[in-house]
């Protein structure tokens, strides 16, 4: 008996409510793993969506994966769970364990694909050890808009096709060790103004535009046969008047399905953002992505949210809505029986076949990212040959305010996750050294900036950086009008060093010297210590 024959005669023997909760992605809060069993028991949902906060070193995270899946083991649907992970380079988990390079935008400026694929397999091999089986990247967004507060180093960068090269080389990297690939964010999240973990964007093009300037990327993943695709909560007016794409049939049947012919499953990106929830209640925007064509209902960071509604009682009525609106009728049974089938056809498909096709990478996995971080840096200003420094002396000094680096060891679970910010790095690597040099702390580089000026002795090396935090931002304006008085106040003595993407270079008139790392990853800041 084929797969699509035994599926759709498992589907008959299920109740509503094992069919619904098939559908489910959800999150559960620390290392509450009796609650997680009771969402794979009784509420018989198909996959979780895991950080840190649920398991912090390799040996605790393998546990829980091998304690969740025997549970859905011992279901009527046997189905395998989905462990879904944002293991994407610039956001990752476990991150003192494994070897994520600089980032999508760092790779991206090595521009070496069999680079990119490497170090995607590299992701998964790493994640597989632990049994977490699906890789919510590659992040298949074209950066357009350099104000974008939460994709920047996120990107392989900001030309369609540059991006779409490297999006194909990183799902052909998930490939070969066998583990599932996502491209996100459909249709597109670069050139946006709005982070959509705080708010609704809207991204005002036409469908025209999106194929020429967004939607290649993703046409690029599915030829390469990425297995998911992660909707979008963005309002695209001129194409949908009426919902965002995460809710849309137009775009998730009519563009996605239709027009570019993706066959495989549809997840929807975390449906308790606040571009959701402060337009839909979780259930009836539930209900929606179903109805438009979402595969998959994600809810991944309820924990850590701001509503006096806890998280578990929210999973619980998106879920019970779902079941009472098929109940009632104004969802048909139909719908969920056709979103179930691709779902389990995929899953005992996939993972009674699925194996490493190519030789493991794991050996060589901080080598390849040591190379990708390396071949990314670029020195894009050296107009008084100040660079290399060559064992000269130097003053160092970080643009950012210490305030700032709260924020990058996320308490929700998702984002950076860096246990040490850039900063701890480059000192840390410079000390190892035994290298020799001057360091300004924050307020002597404020005070330094508010002083009658005087000549510098030596070279000012000023350090830039930025963190892809979701919901949060880092003093990004801050540190460029720091950067601005001290090139003012010191021309041709300051060498800025950015942590980040290159995007803040237009805003220095007087900048003789400046290098691009293009990431904020320790790999990155501990090649850049060593070039000082």
């Amino acid at each position: 008996m084929d797969i699509e024959k035994k599926v759709a005669q498992l589907i008959d023997t299920l109740s509503i409510e094992e069919k619904v909760g098939q559908l489910f992605v959800l999150a559960f809060a620390g290392e509450d793993r009796d609650y997680a069993k009771t969402l794979v028991k009784e509420r018989h949902i198909g996959g979780f969506y895991i950080t840190d906060d649920n398991a912090a070193n390799p040996a605790s995270a393998a546990q829980l994966a091998r304690e969740l899946q025997h549970e859905a083991a011992l279901r009527a649907c046997d189905a395998p769970l989905l462990l879904a992970v944002d293991q994407e380079g610039s956001w990752g988990i476990l991150t003192q364990y494994t070897d994520l390079g600089p980032g999508n935008l760092g790779l991206g400026k090595a521009d070496n694909t069999a680079l990119t694929a490497d170090m995607y397999q590299v992701f998964a091999e790493q994640m597989q050890e632990v049994g977490y089986n699906t890789l919510l990247s590659p992040c298949a967004d074209v950066n357009a808009n350099p104000d974008n507060p939460i994709i920047g180093l996120r990107a392989f960068g900001e030309q369609t096709h540059h991006v779409a090269r490297h999006v194909a080389a990183a799902v052909r990297g998930v490939q070969r060790s066998g583990s599932l690939s996502c491209a996100k964010h459909f249709p597109g999240h670069g050139d946006t103004h709005n982070d959509s973990h705080q708010t609704l964007p809207v991204v005002d093009k036409s469908l025209q535009q999106l194929m020429r300037e967004d939607l290649l990327p993703f046409k690029a993943a599915i030829e390469s046969g990425v297995p998911l695709i992660m909707t979008s909560h963005i309002s695209y007016p001129q194409i949908d008047a009426d919902y965002p794409a995460t809710l849309s049939s137009t775009i998730l049947q009519g563009v996605l399905r239709q027009q570019l012919g993706f066959n495989g499953i549809i997840i929807t990106d975390s449906m308790n953002m606040w571009s959701m929830r402060k337009n839909y209640a979780p259930e009836e925007a539930a209900i929606l992505a179903l109805q438009a064509g979402a595969n998959l209902v994600m809810l991944s960071e309820e924990h850590y949210e701001n509503s006096t509604t806890p998280y578990k009682a929210i999973q619980a009525q998106t879920i019970d809505g779902v079941i009472a609106a098929v109940k009632q009728g104004s969802l048909s049974e139909s719908v969920i029986d056709a979103r179930l089938q691709q779902v389990l056809a995929f899953k005992y498909q996939h993972f009674a076949t699925s194996s490493q096709t190519t030789a493991s990478v794991l050996e060589s996995a901080n080598e390849l990212a040591r190379e990708a971080a390396s071949s990314a840096i670029r020195v894009l200003r050296n107009d008084d040959q100040q660079w290399p420094l060559e064992g000269r002396a130097f003053t160092l000094a970080f643009a950012a305010d210490p305030k700032g680096y709260d924020n990058i060891v996320n308490s929700r679970g998702i984002g950076p996750n860096d246990p040490n910010s850039a900063r701890d790095v480059i000192l840390e690597t410079l000390a190892e050294r035994g290298r020799e040099y001057r360091l300004w702390q924050h307020e002597q580089f404020m005070a330094a900036l508010q002083a009658p000026t005087e000549p510098l002795a030596e070279p000012l090396v000023l350090i830039t950086e930025d963190y892809p935090l979701p919901g949060e931002s880092f003093d990004v304006a801050d540190q460029q009008q720091r950067v601005q008085q001290a090139l003012q106040k010191w021309p041709g003595r300051v060498i800025v060093i950015a942590m980040r993407s290159d995007y803040e270079l237009s805003q220095y008139a007087d900048l003789s010297t400046y290098v691009c790392a293009y990431s904020s990853r320790a790999v990155s800041a501990r090649v850049i210590a060593e070039q000082l």
